[in-house]
Order: C-alpha cells, then structure tokens, then sequence
C-alpha cells in the first residue's frame, strides 16, 4: 500500500511539473520573441525630419487628414492670426490712419483690436478669423491646389462668409517644403528651419518651426516661431503689388 501511494503521489507530482517547465519556457520563448519584435520597432522611431517628410506627402497626395496628424493647423492658424492682429496695430491700413483705399474688413479687424487686444471683440475677431484660416489651409490640400493637381472645383468666395477678402489674393500654386536643416532635439520637443516655395507667387520664405511629440508617437508641427516676420513680409509683398 505505501508503494501505490507512493506512486500516485509521483504520477500526479510529475505531469504538474513538466507543465510548469512548459509554462516557463513558453514564458522565455514569449519574452525573447517581444525583444526581438521591439528592437526593430524602437530603432525605426519616427524622427521630426520624417515627420516633415509626411507634411510634404500630406500636401502631395491631398490627405488633410494625414496634414492635420502632422500639423496642428488650428494652432499654428491662432498664432498667425494674433501676429497678424499685431501687425495690423503696428502698422494699420491705409484707409485706417487716414489715406488710400484699403479692404473695409481690414479696417474692421484693425479698430477691433486697437479697442484692446484682451477686449471680447478683439478676442471674437482673432477665434472667427482663425478658425476660416485654418479652414482654408485644409481646403488647399484637400482640393489639390496646394500639391499643383486639383481634383476638385475652385473655392468660391463666400465659402469664406464674412471673411473671404482676406483670401481673395492668397497664393493657391503648389507648396514645397524644398530644405529642412537645422533639426534641433531636446526630448519631446525639436526645432527645425525649412525653406518654403510657393509655386504661385514663385517666391521662398524662411520658416522656422517648433514640433513636439504626441502621445500616439508621430511628431508634430505645433508653432511657426517667425510668423510674426512672415506676416510683415507678405503683408509688404501685397502691399508692393
């Protein structure tokens, strides 16, 4: 008796360690496969110079989505707006300081922000003007006029309501990111300087950018920290036409 005790004791102790053996090596099996299977994800993280590279194709191909996952447009739309705004005050329209013709919406906007640039009306204007840029920066790559290869009908001029004659005279030629250098990294965040070439107006602009790392991985232009520059210049080049 003691013996057939003995060997049901070993016949259930044996099978229990063997899948335990299993269970370990399947274990190490399952830990060396996920080794191997993030080694190569880590080393092809996505760097801001391909980040850039994916605006260009945004651009290229008429993929806003894909423009928006690597620009945060209504961001970088709000700061244009407000050095815009601050411009205006520097320098206000012609019919504004009291010679010449000029836009009555430009007036409109410059006597709104003179009021007080924290003032309701002022804050109003910038959010209203904002959000029509941004949605005219997404109809330029998603009609194709930004990438030279339209595949849809041509924005009308009420499609900006109240402030359509602020995109009467923008350039709608082809955009083309032709250098990037200068890629600065300090964790999540990175600088960049790129030269811009507007096919429309033939003409290349300087532009220096900020991008930050999002939570999903992709980097992402989030400011122009010279627009402040590029608004005078362009606002200048209309002005000389």
């Amino acid at each position: 008796m003691p013996g057939y005790f003995c060997r049901q004791i070993l016949s259930c102790l044996i099978p229990s360690r063997l899948i335990s053996c299993r269970q370990i090596s399947s274990g190490l099996l399952l830990a060396v496969a996920l080794l191997l299977a993030i080694a190569p994800l880590a080393a092809a993280e996505e760097t801001p110079e391909a980040a850039l590279r994916q605006v260009q194709t945004a651009i290229d191909t008429n993929d806003a989505a894909l423009l928006e996952r690597y620009v945060d447009v209504g961001r970088i739309a709000q700061r244009g707006v407000d050095a815009f705004m601050s411009d205006l005050v520097a320098r206000p329209p012609k019919a504004v300081s009291g010679g010449g013709e000029t836009l009555p919406l430009l007036a409109m906007l410059s006597s709104a922000v003179q009021s007080g640039a924290q003032s309701q009306t002022a804050q109003t204007m910038k959010m209203l003007v904002a959000e029509e840029t941004r949605k005219f920066v997404v109809w330029g790559v998603a009609s194709g006029n930004f990438s030279g290869k339209p595949v849809k009908k041509e924005r009308k001029a009420t499609d900006g309501g109240l402030f359509s004659p602020l995109f009467s005279d923008a350039s709608v030629g082809r955009k083309e990111l032709r250098g990037v250098k200068s890629v600065t990294r300090d964790g999540d965040k990175a600088t960049a300087s790129v030269t811009l070439f507007d096919h429309g107006s033939e003409r290349s602009y300087p532009v220096d950018l900020t991008l930050s790392r999002r939570q999903e991985g992709n980097w992402q232009v989030t400011d122009v920290t010279n627009a402040a520059a590029l608004i005078a210049a362009i606002r200048k080049e209309a002005e000389n036409r």
